[in-house]
């Protein structure tokens, strides 16, 4: 067939496949979507032809709801579980605090009890009810009038059983990225489906959280259930053939080599009429083993500098924003590029997923908003007192009391000041040498950090991003899951790294490959690193790596091989 031929062929196809599930009068839907088929258009056709009545989409990954909040409008509620949970307990119970680091505190408080207890989150997202974890983790959090992002869900899920009028009916529910839930989640969604039309969208390809016991096989149960009726989209709008047809081969080869078992085989195309200019442009993946850390970075910047000005112009189109460059990689390359880069490139954003310690700035800003509230206390006796007279405090609270009935009165007065005088800074009042002086000697150590944090700062004028010069973002392989960007560098593409060890390669290992592979709009670069060199008390120490192993699933006619590239071979 002649590329117009093809085209009609697909355009014919796309529309065949969204006008399934549009028509259909199915309860129950359910959609197995690639990466870059039209998830988010597709969900606003649907809320289109169901304009009138309550909709609402979720997703537990908040960068989604960002797009799909600019995309639906007004047409859909759009929340991730934790926050739509949270809203619902809030309105059944008061007031309710959702803090993402209750289970730091929870472990702490087991620490200081003395207790045998652990693995809190998985119990509760494993729907480990009877377990007294699980017990324990809902009295501190009723103590403490919060809830984290599991507990919140597991709440309302129970909540659900026994009130299902605490949920109103739904005209529409959407939920996103399946793939990725969890038995509670699982749980959360069989009570919520019970609620209104629901259609679920999900790649069990796409599978890429470890440690939160998600597992793709619910999306593909599921999908074999014969309680959903089934649909497909099958055709890519965002990448060039070349990688489409690079995904394909390499997931056949991970299931050749007994990966990916029980995995869903679905259609995947390069939709041509999108992407059939890019598809000529740019008709190889381009690898290139570097022969050190900074040598990579040295060969990210090279192609940052050649990327034509109409690429950099699309890609902060207003409306359609996309990083102009997406680096992908562990931490360690990460952090070389951004150090020899950012000072070239000052639009250049790393995105970090890293969890930050609980800090006294914590305690201090949940006593702002109620000094009587236990949690801001209990995160402050941390950096007070010493573990033995915190024990203490815990076994106080076990028993009933309030944290104002428990501390001694005198520092309770003491930190009630910090609060003023900290209200204070914040307002720009007059933060004269005598406030100083008390503030330092109630908080010590901790002065500067408090004044740093809460004193107003310059409101320096905002400035507009450069448009001629490429946008680039820094982000781990889990990290990079709901971006695209016109060009993808996948860098530190060694055994070690991805995947950590060859010899027990993970599916979520494969799946974060495959994911990072297919953020790209325009061209992919896998980038590895030859030579690890060490300083020696005599010299220099190297030892060699080895290129990924998933590189050798994909096949040779897909790549152009740049070879071992020394610094002296980047110009």
């Amino acid at each position: 067939m002649t590329i117009e031929e093809i085209i009609s062929v697909q355009k014919d196809e796309r529309k065949k496949c969204l006008d399934a599930i549009l028509s259909s009068k199915s309860r129950k839907k359910i959609i197995l979507a690639g990466a870059g088929t039209g998830k988010t258009f597709t969900f606003k056709e649907v809320l289109n032809a169901n304009p009138e009545g309550e909709n609402i989409a979720m997703t537990f990954i908040r960068m989604l709801t960002s797009d799909m909040y600019v995309s639906f409008g007004d047409l859909a509620e759009v929340k991730t579980f934790h926050a739509y949970c949270k809203k619902i307990l809030h309105e059944q119970n008061g007031k309710v605090e959702l803090i993402p680091f209750l289970t730091k505190i929870i472990e702490e408080d087991v620490q200081a009890l003395e207790l045998k207890l652990k693995d809190f989150d998985k119990k509760i997202q494993m729907l480990d009810e009877g377990s007294p974890e699980v017990e324990f983790y809902l009295r501190r959090g009723d103590y403490y009038d919060a809830v984290s992002f599991n507990d919140s869900v597991y709440r309302l899920y129970k909540a659900l059983q026994e009130k299902p009028g605490i949920v109103p009916n739904f005209n529409q529910i959407l939920i996103d990225e399946y793939q990725d839930f969890n038995p509670l989640e699982v749980a959360f969604i069989n009570e919520l489906e019970k609620k209104g039309n629901i259609l679920i969208v999900g790649d069990d390809d796409q599978a890429v959280y470890a440690g939160r016991c998600a597992s793709p096989n619910h999306l593909r149960d599921k999908f074999n259930s014969g309680d959903y009726e089934k649909f497909e989209l099958p055709f890519c709008g965002r990448c060039p053939e070349v990688i489409v047809r690079a995904t394909n081969a390499f997931l056949s080869n991970a299931q050749k080599k007994g990966f990916l078992k029980g995995r869903v085989n679905k259609r995947y195309e390069c939709f041509i009429e999108l992407k059939g200019n890019d598809s000529t442009r740019f008709p190889k993946i381009i690898t290139a083993q570097c022969s050190t850390g900074n040598t990579v970075a040295k060969y990210v910047d090279n192609v940052i500098q050649r990327i034509d000005a109409k690429d950099i112009e699309e890609s902060w189109k207003e409306g359609s924003e996309y990083p102009t460059v997406l680096i992908v990689g562990p931490k360690q390359y990460l952090a070389i590029i951004q150090k020899e880069l950012v000072c070239k490139y000052p639009q250049m954003v790393y995105k970090l997923n890293e969890e930050k310690p609980i800090s006294v700035i914590d305690g201090y800003n949940i006593l702002l908003k109620d000094e009587n509230t236990n949690l801001g206390w209990r995160i402050l006796i941390d950096f007070y007192f010493k573990q033995k007279e915190i024990r203490t405090f815990i076994e106080g609270s076990e028993k009933g009391k309030q944290m104002l009935d428990i501390l001694d009165k005198e520092f309770i007065q003491q930190q009630k000041r910090v609060i003023e005088i900290i209200s204070i800074i914040k307002a720009g009042e007059d933060f004269t040498e005598e406030l100083k002086d008390e503030l330092k000697k109630i908080v010590k150590d901790f002065y500067d950090e408090i004044v740093e944090y809460y004193s107003p700062k310059d409101k320096e004028k905002e400035e507009k991003p450069d448009k001629t010069k490429p946008s680039i973002l820094l982000s781990s392989f889990v990290g990079c899951k709901g971006l695209s960007a016109g060009y993808v560098m996948i860098v530190g593409a060694n055994d070690g790294s991805i995947p950590k060890d060859p010899c027990r390669i993970s599916d979520v290992e494969i799946a974060q490959f495959m994911v990072a592979l297919t953020r790209t709009r325009k061209q992919c670069y896998i980038v590895s690193n030859k030579w690890h060199i060490t300083p020696k008390r005599n010299g220099i120490y190297q030892q060699a790596y080895e290129k990924s192993c998933f590189l050798n699933w994909i096949p040779s006619k897909f790549i152009e091989d740049k070879g071992v590239l020394k610094s002296k071979d980047i110009k």
